[in-house]
């Protein structure tokens, strides 16, 4: 049987680790999918083409105002989703399309005569709910309960994830699906790393830290470790950070962190780059000494999986998450202590470089990504015959 399935993305700087989600499952199946199962990916029609990637004619692009409240059809059509609670419009558009599924749906919403696949990428509310409103969890809890109540599958990135589904729907427990992500990353063809470092003016050697500025990031723990390495006489270690510098839950977050960096005087040890292109962060990626990801909580960690695929050392905060993902050259430490980081970053700084073989790292990340599409369209085809 001939499978149509959809993706409807709104896609942008604000979630970097969502587009990178997206483009690799793409790639994935594209590479490696069979050709029982098509995809057609809606978008808004002014997205930024980078967000998206090229592929073949398995996956097609359909660009529509549907996402645009501002445009006539994209009025109308948020008008009957909140009178109704259920998007006709889209749903229309796609059955005309002779699509039958919607793969990994966020929204909550009904989409009448097509089967959905819905994601949760995390239960991070549940958490750290000291990282949201009580709006934010209030309807973080009802949307998750609508996806739990209205989808065929309910997709989770890992098997922590699925115990918290569990606990949180148990009536619903049946419905989940775990699909660990694994990264496309270009292996095969040298980075130009000496040209990064000369860009942004870096040393050869410094960890890497490429985690957005979102609170439960918990950049702070680093340069605590940082400050206490420094007053300890280790002043020629270096950390450069990348990534988005906002966060809506927290705006002062990163002010805090530059404030930090100043009155203790960093400068010279921790460098924020911000956003750069993905060509540059891949090349000091290829450069690093080794990453870190302090993480308070994760869903499941790009940072983690890149550092895995790459073989490079990762210090890593000791989550369930991080220790499921197994990093074969992962260095744990609990989070909330500087001090085991300070040490645990100068063990590794003091280490010669990991270097494993490129040949058998490329062949284990294209054996992951094909078993990743592979798993992946097990699960597409599980909700197209659910009854």
């Amino acid at each position: 049987m001939k499978v149509k399935a959809a993706f409807l993305l709104e896609l942008s700087e604000g979630w970097l680790g969502g587009v990178n989600y997206y483009r690799n499952l793409l790639h994935a199946v594209d590479r490696y999918g069979s050709d029982d199962i098509d995809f057609f990916v809606v978008v808004p029609k002014d997205i930024d083409k980078s967000m998206l990637g090229e592929y073949s004619q398995k996956i097609t692009i359909h660009k529509t105002n549907f996402f645009k409240k501002w445009c006539l059809s994209g009025f109308c059509r948020k008008a009957l989703n909140k009178i109704f609670g259920k998007d006709y419009v889209m749903a229309a558009y796609l059955r005309f399309h002779g699509i039958q599924i919607i793969s990994h749906s966020q929204s909550g919403l009904y989409f009448p005569g097509i089967k959905t696949m819905s994601w949760i990428p995390d239960f991070q509310h549940k958490h750290c709910p000291e990282f949201f409103s009580a709006s934010d969890i209030k309807s973080r809890d009802k949307t998750f309960l609508k996806l739990a109540q209205d989808s065929d599958v309910v997709i989770l990135s890992s098997y922590d994830a699925k115990r918290d589904f569990a606990d949180s729907f148990p009536k619903y427990r049946d419905k989940s699906e775990v699909l660990h992500f694994v990264p496309t990353l270009n292996l095969k063809n040298s980075v130009d790393a000496k040209s990064a470092l000369s860009k942004y003016s870096l040393p050869e050697k410094f960890f890497f830290l490429p985690n957005q500025y979102w609170i439960h990031k918990n950049h702070k723990v680093v340069l605590k470790a940082l400050k206490i390495l420094r007053d300890a006489g280790n002043d020629d270690i270096l950390v450069v950070s990348t990534g988005n510098a906002a966060d809506y839950r927290a705006p002062g977050y990163f002010e805090e962190i530059t404030t930090f960096i100043k009155e203790n005087n960093l400068e010279d040890n921790y460098k924020i780059l911000g956003l750069i292109p993905y060509d540059d962060v891949q090349a000091l990626a290829e450069q690093c000494h080794a990453y870190i990801n302090p993480s308070l909580f994760e869903g499941w960690s790009t940072t983690v999986e890149e550092a895995k695929y790459r073989g490079k050392c990762i210090i890593l905060s000791d989550l369930a998450v991080h220790k499921e993902q197994n990093p074969k050259h992962g260095i744990f430490f609990d989070p909330n202590n500087p001090e085991e980081l300070a040490e645990k970053m100068l063990q590794v700084w003091n280490a010669p470089r990991i270097e494993e073989d490129k040949a058998d790292l490329i062949e284990f990340n294209e054996n992951m990504k094909r078993k990743f599409a592979q798993r992946y369209e097990e699960i597409v085809m599980r909700a197209v015959k659910s009854s």
